[in-house]
């Protein structure tokens, strides 16, 4: 650990027992439990949203989440010498919720459903209120309805065309016109309303609920001794605490870098987005998991249509088409031409999945 790492770690009124290397992080075992320390390059003012989302979640009865320990001076975040921001947060044994594995991905849709029934008129400030809203879905289905137009127009153009670009001129129109039906039905729901009640009510989606943040709890020795090793682990070796000089669930929800005040059924249909691509859209996963939800908060008609739609907009297309659009054109990579090509594939099974959802609107 470097030196101003230690510097900054110094400030938190904790026992330090092991120090692990993580991806761009420490893990820290403490007298406290495990914890994560890293850099922090966010602001201040998000910072205290994010902590007051956490302190919400714990205060109504859920613990298992990674809320920042406060240093010796009752700070969030702690500086070295140089100005360098960290932040120390609770971290947890155990592994990320397996996508393949149908009994995790239900317990973590209820999980979801847990989470979006306690965070829901949250006592923040105006400056928070102000800063952490949902952006307008509507704007964003046509500002991107344009980009994908754009970028048909420019290589359509092109004398010469890569493989990409051949695949792309061939999939465009089906997902275009997904795209096109999806914003033409958004402006026609009560997609409005909806979000001026949720701004009002003050509910927080979490931003980024996928595998990398959903933490199947295990206990430590399962932990070192089995395969299960916390996120983002690089070794199981401590480093020497000399290195320092001197100085109730079965899950836990991580990382609300990316959590708002807007729509919680967004943070459903990422996770219901995510594990159908990684399952070839098998409509037994998008059920289950939406059943799951469903029993533990009830999702409304209006919901479920909004949830429709956001899985009918072609966003993995959308992202592909930005990639190589701000990329360097001459050169694709065979991975991104890969990706397009599996989303292509897919499409009939999405389009079956959809069928399916739309049958119960």
């Amino acid at each position: 650990m470097e030196d101003r790492s230690q510097e900054a770690l110094k400030k938190y009124r904790l026992k330090i027992y092991n120090i692990y290397r993580a991806r761009g992080a420490f893990l820290v075992e403490t007298d406290c439990g495990l914890k994560l320390f890293k850099c922090f390059e966010g602001s201040k003012n998000r910072a205290l949203f994010e902590n007051k989302v956490k302190e919400h979640l714990i205060l109504c009865g859920y613990p298992n989440t990674d809320l920042f320990v406060k240093t010796l001076d009752e700070d969030i975040l702690s500086e070295d010498g140089a100005g360098c921001q960290y932040i120390m947060k609770n971290w947890f044994w155990g592994e990320e919720c397996n996508l393949k594995e149908l009994s995790q991905i239900e317990m973590a849709a209820a999980n979801l459903a847990r989470l979006h029934s306690i965070l829901r008129d949250v006592d923040f400030t105006k400056e928070q209120l102000d800063h952490n809203i949902s952006p307008d879905l509507m704007e964003t289905f046509d500002k991107r309805n344009r980009e994908l137009k754009r970028v048909k127009g420019y290589i359509r153009e092109k004398k010469q065309k890569n493989e990409f670009e051949l695949l792309y001129l061939n999939y465009y129109d089906t997902f275009y016109e997904q795209g096109i039906q999806a914003a033409e039905r958004l402006a026609g729901s009560s997609y409005a309303s909806l979000l001026e009640e949720a701004i009002r009510q003050h509910n927080v989606c979490h931003g980024n609920y996928t595998y990398h943040n959903i933490i199947m709890l295990k206990n430590k020795t399962d932990a070192i001794t089995k395969t299960f090793v916390p996120p983002g682990w690089i070794n199981k070796q401590p480093l020497c605490v000399a290195d320092l000089g001197s100085g109730g669930s079965l899950i836990a929800t991580t990382n609300f870098e990316k959590s708002y005040i807007g729509l919680q059924i967004s943070d459903l249909y990422q996770f219901i987005r995510k594990v159908m691509e990684k399952n070839d859209w098998d409509i037994l996963y998008g059920s289950k998991i939406i059943e799951a939800y469903d029993r533990v908060k009830n999702i409304s008609k209006q919901e479920l249509n909004i949830l429709y739609l956001l899985l009918l907009y072609p966003e993995k297309f959308w992202k592909i088409t930005n990639f190589y659009y701000n990329g360097k054109k001459s050169w694709v990579s065979g991975r991104n031409t890969q990706k397009l090509s599996i989303i292509g594939e897919q499409n009939t099974k999405k389009e079956m999945f959809l069928q399916k959802l739309e049958s119960i609107l």
